[in-house]
């Protein structure tokens, strides 16, 4: 009846220890997609490939499909898990350990009966064992480095998502850009197409140099092959942007409907909205104090532990088989542990200097983001004031020029250089009108407010975040 209790008990324990292994991976991940997806708007229905495109549409769908991001998503759930790993240094173990023993009969119970009853051929014991660890500093240090990597990895996820988002912006951009042009110098192919033809007609008659025919034709095979070279960067670029988005394939309009705000960005603003927002910012914070931590940790190595096991036997067939429990408390108080703590404590100093090294060159580097940013935005306007000078002038030439040549004051060559002056301009107009949103999002990213919704500015107010940045 013992022996069967045991095994009942064993059974039962066995179903608890199965029952617990079950993962739920859909909660699993839902822990950092919460993170990801907190603030941002749904995708919606499932994105079509001839869907038409907006930016933040393309942005949202990113945000929701990026194995990229995804990836970075797992690391903050692991930092979690390691995090209550952490936390399970503080809490006992307990494990049902059942035994079989057997063995060849003894000679020394041959002359002693009472010798024999003690020392069996075989038996069968069935203990539940209780066991506690810990080692108080470094544990806790260990604990508190944990929490933070789990901060740290948060704060990285959000700025991977920051910077793939970035990539899917420029990434549009560029493809607008090349279909633009593309769709530009179609248009040129076929006015030039019919001034070729008009020019054979007018030389046919007497009217028109073969020359002149000749260079009409040559333009019009440049403005072809430019046009082939458009197209193609346009279809890699759709690649790339499904690439980004996680979807098969983009092949639908894209719909530009994102406008520049108007500001006046100051340095002093944008730094201090940087400081605020910039993910990895943060992340570089808690991983300076996760490596003080870790330094207490490895201090913490000099310090005494502490073990307590416990052992309850529900069934107990070996000798002494009257004793049902036994206990034993250990004290660890280190002496010499050659060297082995003196290098970690060591090694731990190493990666805290390194850690405030990354920080400090981070923040370089953001303020290097920043200045950069700002001075392309700045740029690109000025650059932009000049450009639509330049297309009214190359306009009104091209106008001038096809007058002139029709009334015979002029040659085919002025015309076909005014036509190519005023291709050049319209197609730089429309490069640096997308090269300014790219520069405003650059901008967005370095302070830290670039998102699937787009509504923040790199500057919400500028006089509050200079005050911000005074009271710091």
């Amino acid at each position: 009846m013992k022996r069967f209790n045991a095994i009942w008990i064993t059974a039962m324990f066995l179903t608890i220890f199965l029952g617990g292994c079950a993962v739920n991976q859909e909660r699993e991940v839902a822990t950092y997609r919460q993170v990801i997806d907190e603030g941002q708007p749904s995708p919606g229905t499932p994105f079509q490939p001839n869907d038409a495109l907006s930016l933040a549409r393309a942005l949202t769908v990113a945000n929701a499909n990026s194995e990229t991001i995804a990836i970075s998503g797992e690391n903050y759930l692991q930092a979690l898990i390691e995090k209550d790993r952490a936390f399970a240094r503080f809490l006992p173990t307990i494990a049902l350990t059942p035994s079989y023993m057997r063995q060849e009969k003894t000679s020394l119970g041959i002359d002693s009966p009472l010798i024999s009853q003690f020392i069996r051929d075989k038996s069968v014991d069935v203990p539940v064992t209780g066991g506690l660890d810990i080692s108080p500093v470094t544990d806790l240090a260990n604990l508190g480095a944990a929490d933070l990597n789990a901060t740290r990895q948060r704060a990285l996820l959000l700025d991977q998502r920051a910077v793939v988002l970035l990539d899917v912006a420029q990434t549009y951009y560029q493809v607008l850009g090349a279909q633009s042009e593309a769709d530009v110098l179609a248009h040129s192919v076929e006015v030039q197409t019919r001034r070729v033809s008009d020019m054979r007609v007018r030389r046919d008659a007497g009217v028109a140099r073969s020359l002149d025919v000749a260079q009409a034709e040559a333009q019009l095979a440049e403005t072809k092959a430019t046009r082939i070279r458009a197209e193609n960067d346009a279809a890699n670029g759709r690649a790339m942007l499904a690439m980004l988005m996680g979807v098969s394939s983009v092949d639908g309009v894209l719909t530009d409907a994102f406008n520049v705000p108007v500001a006046d960005f100051s340095m002093e603003a944008l730094t201090a909205q940087a400081g605020n927002r910039r993910q990895d910012l943060k992340a570089s914070k808690a991983r300076l104090e996760a490596a003080s931590k870790q330094l207490q940790s490895a201090w913490g190595e000099y310090f005494p532990s502490v073990s307590l096991n416990l052992t309850r036997y529900l069934s107990r067939e070996s000798f002494p088989s009257d004793v049902d429990w036994t206990g034993l408390l250990a004290v660890r108080v280190p002496i010499f542990t050659a060297g082995l703590a003196h290098a970690d404590v060591r090694t731990a100093y190493s990666r805290l200097r390194q850690a405030g090294l990354a920080d400090s060159l981070l923040r370089r580097q953001i303020l290097k983001d920043i200045r950069s940013a700002r001075e392309d935005l700045m740029d690109v306007d000025k650059r932009i004031e000049q450009i639509e000078i330049q297309v009214t002038a190359s306009r009104e030439a091209m106008r001038q020029a096809d007058a002139a040549y029709s009334s015979g004051l002029a040659t085919n060559l002025s015309r076909i250089t005014a036509q190519d002056q005023l291709l050049r301009a319209e197609l730089s107009e429309t490069r640096a009108r997308y090269e300014r949103n790219v520069a405003y999002l650059r901008l967005l990213r370095a302070t830290g407010g670039l998102d699937a919704t787009l509504s923040l500015s790199p500057v919400a107010s500028i006089e509050n975040a200079t005050a911000t940045a005074q009271t710091k």
